[in-house]
């Protein structure tokens, strides 16, 4: 075989061994898209609680309110860890698909710094993920106490 075929042959074996990256690339996106969807929904409460705060002369009502809110704040400091993490997690496998072809084209041995990116970005990724589980804890135990129904008539 010429020097041409088998350097083709090559590179399609590194775009095999990329595609795995790039398919987690893409569960990461959809995990971003299942926290913007929960900070969208916790930021649209809070300013509802905020509207209801600023025309409320029930002291007890208003101290309601602020609990919520501060349970609100606690649930989005989780979710932006979260997604912070995630996206660093993507960045580093973006950058594991890099350097994949990267010691391809330039024949350059960077498998310790391969393994090292995605090995950091799984530990990111489980983070994450580790944070979303806190903030769904979050948010099922403000449910149990009853904040986020609070002022809900049940009798509707």
């Amino acid at each position: 075989m010429s020097n041409d075929v088998i350097n083709i042959l090559t590179m399609a074996k590194v775009i095999q061994t990329a595609v795995a990256p790039v398919f987690l690339i893409t569960g990461i996106a959809a995990t971003l898209g299942v926290l913007s969807n929960r900070l969208a929904r916790i930021t649209d409460r809070a300013r509802q609680l905020e509207r209801k705060l600023k025309i409320s002369i029930d002291e007890d009502f208003n101290k309601s309110l602020a609990t919520e809110l501060r349970a609100l704040l606690k649930r989005s400091r989780c979710i932006h860890i979260a997604f912070s993490l995630s996206v660093l997690s993507a960045l580093l496998v973006c950058a594991v698909v890099m350097l994949l072809f990267l010691s391809h084209i330039q024949s350059i041995n960077l498998g310790v710094t391969i393994a090292s990116c995605f090995v950091a970005a799984m530990a990111l990724l489980i983070c994450a993920f580790m944070s979303l589980l806190g903030e769904v804890f979050l948010a099922t135990r403000s449910m149990r106490r009853g904040m986020i129904f609070a002022d809900i008539d049940i009798n509707d």
